[in-house]
């Protein structure tokens, strides 16, 4: 056995020991605004998003809860919004999806030794990737292959925060609660507005 497949297998082996608690969690501005003082205080970078900070403040989490051994290859998986970027710009009006998959891949022991600066970074890059080009090549990938990533030790994040759900009214009013039917995979991390919680 090579050591990527029985790496792999330490990692399913260390998610069937362990019980996967599901829940959610509220990070209120102050929080956010903790994370992101964090990611900069070493003056390794100059500027954060929240989505950066947060997601790999949730990144390296995982990896230290799940105890991967150091050289576990993870990965963070997430779309980005990729509407400005198109080149041309998408026709005025159109309300259709215009996002794309990126992701970045790191050994569990780095996310974890490093400080926050270096996870973030990580995400800032992945993000980066992201150009007119990359969205043109990976809509030709999917469209002659049709394949799913990999989800193997992945992390998959999504960001619902900006979505104007509370706003949505079909007339009865203003939602109370609003949230996916069914998440796509077992392991995803969903982010929301607490409005929505």
């Amino acid at each position: 056995m090579n050591l990527h497949k029985s790496m792999t297998f330490r990692t399913l082996l260390s998610f069937i020991k362990k019980k996967c608690i599901t829940g959610s969690i509220c990070f209120s501005p102050e929080k956010l605004d903790y994370l992101k003082k964090r990611a900069l205080e070493d003056g390794t970078l100059e500027k954060c998003t929240t989505f950066e900070a947060l997601s790999a403040f949730l990144w390296r989490a995982r990896s230290q809860a799940l105890k991967l051994h150091p050289d576990q290859q993870t990965k963070l998986l997430f779309s980005v919004d990729g509407r400005s970027r198109f080149n041309p710009p998408l026709a005025e009006g159109y309300f259709g999806n215009g996002i794309v998959l990126t992701n970045s891949l790191c050994s569990s022991g780095d996310l974890v030794e490093n400080p926050l600066s270096f996870t973030v970074k990580l995400v800032h890059d992945a993000v980066n990737l992201v150009t007119d080009t990359y969205m043109k090549s990976a809509i030709d990938y999917f469209e002659v292959t049709r394949a799913r990533p990999s989800l193997d030790a992945t992390l998959l994040i999504t960001t619902w925060s900006r979505l104007a759900f509370h706003t949505t009214d079909f007339g009865w009013g203003e939602p109370i609660l609003s949230g996916p039917v069914a998440l796509p995979e077992k392991e995803v991390i969903l982010f929301l507005t607490s409005d929505l919680l």
